[in-house]
This record gives structure tokens, sequence and C-alpha cells, in this order.
């Protein structure tokens, strides 16, 4: 996939890297949303989490007398179907979304063939028009002067003319993570735009039978506030790797242009 340039309302240039999900502002990476929340997941626990895991499990197949190499194949085989499950729920995500954009911008849409696909599809057919909404815009980009990007799905207008931003998920439940996505949303959208939003709403389209789910989030400025937090540690944490790394580099040169001792007969 391409880079993409957006001109935001404020004259901001923004390129957007879709295969890396990056935002680059004058040369210069930008986080976007999701970056920033990958912070509350504590990413090093869950992998260590993981490591233990698969050591026992390990453990477990050796005291049952399974070969050493048996054990290595089914371990790799593991990791390879994890990744794949992962790239396949991800995969999923995007094509509903982009379904969805195109539908409500009335272009031709081809029906999946994919079932899974198909049904999230509908789902979100049937959310649209029983609440009978009405698109403003879709799949727009957002940069924020506290420094960060994000792209929100869709900015719609109800019966009752009220502005709503509004997130497609298609995963599993609806997680604490979301709130704080839709504020960061509101906030950049607000500060961009000046229109206000008078609803956040999350639309879940579950993979299975069920139907969709859609939740209104109250708006709260603590959970701003959280957002902006974490966009501060998120931007410390960055410089401290900067340094590190460059301090790394240093001292690997001067260790490498260091003259070594030679010792005394």
């Amino acid at each position: 996939m391409s880079n993409k340039e957006h001109k935001t309302e404020h004259g901001h240039t923004i390129i957007f890297n879709e295969s890396g999900h990056k935002y680059v502002k004058d040369n210069q990476y930008v986080p976007g949303t999701s970056g920033v929340l990958d912070m509350m997941a504590n990413n090093g626990l869950w992998n260590w989490k993981l490591f233990n895991q698969k050591k026992l499990i390990k453990q477990a197949m050796e005291h049952k007398s399974i070969p050493l190499d048996v054990i290595e194949d089914v371990m790799i085989e593991a990791d390879a179907i994890n990744q794949k499950t992962q790239q396949k729920t991800l995969g999923i995500g995007t094509i509903v979304h982009k379904l969805a954009e195109d539908w409500l911008k009335g272009l031709k849409v081809i029906e999946p063939e994919n079932e899974i696909v198909a049904n999230c599809f509908k789902k979100f057919k049937d959310f649209w028009t029983s609440n009978k909404l009405k698109l403003l815009e879709s799949e727009k980009l957002l940069y924020s002067e506290k420094g960060f990007c994000g792209t929100l799905d869709i900015v719609a207008t109800d019966k009752s003319k009220n502005l709503i931003l509004i997130d497609i998920k298609t995963s599993n439940g609806i997680f604490h993570n979301y709130c704080l996505q839709l504020h960061a949303y509101k906030y950049a959208y607000e500060e961009q735009t000046g229109n206000k939003i008078n609803k956040l709403c999350i639309v879940r389209l579950p993979k299975n039978d069920d139907d969709f789910e859609s939740r209104i989030l109250s708006y709260k400025p603590l959970h701003t506030r959280a957002f902006l937090g974490l966009l501060d540690c998120y931007k410390s944490l960055a410089l401290y790797n900067d340094q590190l790394k460059e301090y790394n580099a240093n001292k690997k040169r001067k260790n490498a242009n260091a003259k070594p001792i030679r010792k005394k007969k």
C-alpha cells in the first residue's frame, strides 16, 4: 500500500502509511491513538506471561517423554497458527470497514463471499438503518496540536440532529481502551473542525451469529486527560529509547576505536 497525503483544516500536511499504519508530519513520526493506547496493554508483561506459558507446556511435554524435535515442531506450528489467526482477524476488520465506507458513500458494493465478513457487513447495515443515521464524514484523518494522529470511522447525525462519532469494532467485546480512543478522536476532531461532538458510539459487529451491539459512551473530561497523560508517557519513553540507542551506538564506536592495551614484558 502506498503513502497517502492528507491536508487538515488547519493546513497541516500529514502523510499516512497504510501498510505500517504510521503518521508522518514534517518528516517526523507522529504517534497514532492505537500506538499510545497499546501502553495500557502492558505488552512486556503479556509477552513474559506468554513465554512462561510456552515454557510450562514444553516442560509438560518433556515429562511425557515426547522427543525434543517433536516438541520444537509443535511450538513452531503453534506460533505460526497464532500469527495467521491475528492476521485473519485484522483482515476481517479492515474489509468490513471498507465495505461500510463504500456503502455509506453510495458506491457499488459487491456482496462478500466470506461468510463472516458478509454477516458483519449485514449487521452494520442493520445498525445504520435502524438508527436512521445520516453520514457526514468517514475515515477522516485527525491531527491534534497535542501531537497525535488518528483516523476516525464515521461522523453522522441522528434524527435529533446530534453529531455522533461512531467507531466500528469486530472484536469479541467492548474494551476499556475503546473509551479513551473515542475521547481522543473527539478531542482532535473538535480542535480540527470547530464542530462539537454530541455523542460517542461504539458499534460492535460480532463474528458469530449474535446481533450487533451498540453502546453510547458518556463523555468524561477525565478520560480525555487520561489519554493525554498516556501520550506524554509515550513521548517520554520514545525520547528515552532514542537516547539509549544513541548512547549504545556511541559506546560501540568508542570500543571499536579503542587501542588494545599491550601487556609489558
